[in-house]
């Protein structure tokens, strides 16, 4: 699913990291940690658009070396480190915002990762989550199939996400709905799944464990969840106290 939406999966893309670092309002020169940077998109954004001195983390080595790699050719200054998100590379108090998107709901133990953000962020350091949030129990197939690769298999109700921010030392400052990015991802999804099958049909190849028919139902599927408010996708923008 992740070849077929290409380097940036999470919703609302590159317009929803725009608004998400502008309401943390970090000064140009300002230290930014983006986990779970994947190959590296949103902070060479960061890093070439706003100015500001990013790190990205992510789990996967393939993503990192991949990461440095763009970020030399696209000659923007960023770097790239190994974290598993429950312990961060940093000192105490030395980073001035942490962005996690898609990527705090999985996280196994968040209470441990928000002590660990709320330890290297300084006084009013920013922390912004974009994220799945649940709103009622999903079916049980959704469950199955779904939630490992959409994010939600340790997603939280909007108000489970409030709570452990508040027992953490963060204060909401700023929060927004941002579900239409789901649709808009779904689309970008059926729209590369048109363009492969066209191409599969030409070739009369298809790339091996690709059933662009059963990914299609289950992209209905979602979008389903989504209208029915059972799933929705969230902005959190916070300070630390």
């Amino acid at each position: 699913m992740r070849e077929l939406a290409g380097d940036s999966f999470h919703p609302g893309g590159e317009a929803l990291s725009r608004r998400t670092v502008e309401a943390m309002a970090l000064p140009a020169g300002a230290s930014l940690a983006d986990l779970g940077c994947g190959t590296g998109t949103t902070a060479l954004l960061l890093a070439g658009s706003y100015g500001l001195h990013v790190t990205g983390l992510d789990l996967s080595e393939a993503n990192l070396e991949r990461a440095r790699t763009r970020s030399a050719e696209a000659g923007v200054a960023a770097s790239f480190q190994w974290s598993d998100g429950c312990t961060l590379p940093f000192e105490n108090d030395s980073l001035d915002g942490l962005l996690a998107e898609c990527v705090f709901s999985l996280l196994p133990d968040k209470p441990v990762a928000l002590a660990e953000f709320r330890r290297v962020l300084g006084p009013k350091g920013k922390l912004a989550v974009t994220d799945m949030c649940l709103g009622g129990e999903l079916p049980d197939d959704i469950a199955r199939v779904l939630a490992p690769w959409t994010c939600l298999t340790d997603a939280l109700s909007r108000d489970g996400y409030l709570d452990l921010f508040r027992n953490a030392g963060f204060v909401l400052e700023e929060e927004s709905e941002e579900s239409e990015g789901l649709y808009t991802l779904i689309g970008k999804l059926k729209r590369k799944m048109l363009l492969l099958g066209t191409g599969a049909a030409l070739s009369g190849r298809l790339p091996p464990d690709i059933d662009l028919a059963e990914i299609r139902h289950w992209l209905d599927r979602f979008a389903d969840e989504v209208r029915q408010k059972r799933i929705s996708y969230h902005r959190f923008n916070l300070s630390a106290t």
